[in-house]
């Protein structure tokens, strides 16, 4: 069996054991735009750029065993494709895509008639990506992105609070807008709660609220998030965090040597025992008579108590606040994720305590950082989501936009400017 299609079927297994673990597979929210829809043509220039060399069909290696697909052929293909081979640059027709998509709106004639050659669309480019709309498309992108947006009503008790699903979005926008490093998603400690003036395009910093002697880091302590992913255990927002900015889906640590077990084969690098299970367990994370809970388990096990103490409104407690789904609905204590000999981590071998040390990690793994430039050439591509639909994107596609962002220290705008001037985009 090619491992392209053996990684997406153990993707899928992913999704069915969480259902076979917890009853059923916990739901992302839902996003605040539809996104962008159907991939790039040659005949198209306003609905996407030339579909060019964005196959699905590849992917990355993260740390700690993590595996997101492999490049099989996608732009080893293109090579030798006549059809690749006979497209020819029209300015003009990309420009159309690129207006639409960083200023939402068509180009004026004006601006049609003024790009002629690289240079007068490059310098177009850096005029729409100055404009204040571009604040407010990036916005979008991102809102669908972490499938989030607008406010959410929440009733805690006899209160009902409307927490703003529109500040982890803005703040990721702010740091491309500000030519920032990216890292700040998961790093940043300070004013990540910004607003946005979708007229003037101008931010106005906040800090985003925590208990005193927590921190902040960055969209993984902001309060819309952990309210739109509430759910027992925690295990929404860890699946949030996965697919958002890690590009795949649960499970995804693999070990090198699989292990026949019950009904199926224990993938994870990690020790079977080093999650809860056995018949006195709360819910058995061990069990094996269906599917083989702990190929996800055993990593999303060991990241779930860092967002337990968020309660349903999103704010962080000094106690857990999320329940095990067992007929009396108890709040999860630590033995019910992991052993007492079991610590914290982001994945096998990177050792984490604190909320601080997990985006520290994220900020530090390849392909966690690798993801921000995939999704993005799908967004300017027009390609459905990299998760949802599998449309993966092949590192040979990307690596002239891969390496801009690590030489320019994980900065977005550059990138998205390479994105909108490369073969595959202006080609047609």
């Amino acid at each position: 069996m090619p491992k392209n299609i053996l990684i997406r079927l153990v993707a899928f297994a992913g999704a069915v054991a969480l259902s076979g673990c917890l009853g059923s597979a916990p739901q992302s929210g839902s996003g605040s735009g539809s996104g962008s829809a159907g991939s790039g043509s040659s005949g198209s220039g306003d609905t996407g750029g030339s579909s060019g060399g964005s196959t699905s069909g590849g992917g990355s290696t993260s740390s700690g065993g993590s595996t997101a697909g492999t490049a099989d052929g996608g732009a080893a293909g293109s090579a030798t494709d006549p059809g690749l081979a006979a497209r020819q640059i029209d300015y003009g027709q990309a420009l159309r895509t690129a207006a639409v998509k960083l200023v939402g709106a068509l180009p004026t004639l004006d601006e049609q008639a003024a790009v002629t050659d690289a240079t007068s669309y490059s310098a177009q480019l850096d005029k729409y990506m100055a404009d204040p709309r571009f604040a407010v498309q990036l916005k979008a992108y991102f809102g669908d992105m972490m499938k989030m947006g607008g406010s959410l009503p929440v009733v805690n008790g006899k209160t009902t609070v409307n927490v703003s699903l529109d500040t982890a979005p803005t703040f990721a926008t702010e740091l491309v807008v500000k030519d920032l490093p990216l890292t700040g998603l998961w790093t940043a400690t300070t004013n990540t709660c910004p607003t946005l003036n979708t007229t003037t395009g101008v931010f106005t910093d906040a800090a985003c609220p925590m208990a005193t002697g927590e921190s902040v880091s960055g969209v993984l302590s902001d309060p819309g998030a952990m309210a739109q992913f509430y759910s027992n255990m925690a295990f929404r927002r860890v699946r949030w965090v996965q697919e958002s900015f890690v590009c795949n889906a649960f499970p995804t640590e693999f070990s090198a040597t699989p292990q026949p077990m019950g009904s199926g084969q224990f993938t994870s690098p990690w020790p079977f025992t080093s999650i809860t299970g056995g018949a006195t367990a709360q819910i058995n994370f061990q069990d094996t008579s269906s599917i083989i809970c702990a190929n996800c388990h055993t990593t999303m096990n060991h990241m779930a108590p860092l967002f337990s103490q968020f309660d349903i409104t999103g704010a962080y407690t000094s106690a857990i606040q999320v329940h095990t789904p067992t007929p009396a609905a108890p709040i999860t204590v630590m033995a019910d994720w992991l052993p007492a000999t079991e610590g914290l981590a982001w994945r096998f071998g990177t050792k984490v305590t604190t909320l601080a040390d997990l985006g520290n990690a994220m900020a530090a793994d390849l392909q966690v950082l690798k993801c921000q430039v995939q999704r993005a050439w799908n967004w300017a591509m027009s390609k459905t989501d990299i998760v949802n639909s599998l449309a993966v994107v092949p590192d040979t596609t990307i690596a002239d936009q891969w390496a801009l962002f690590q030489s320019s220290g994980y900065k977005l705008k550059g990138v998205l400017k390479s994105i909108f001037t490369a073969d595959d985009f202006v080609k047609f």
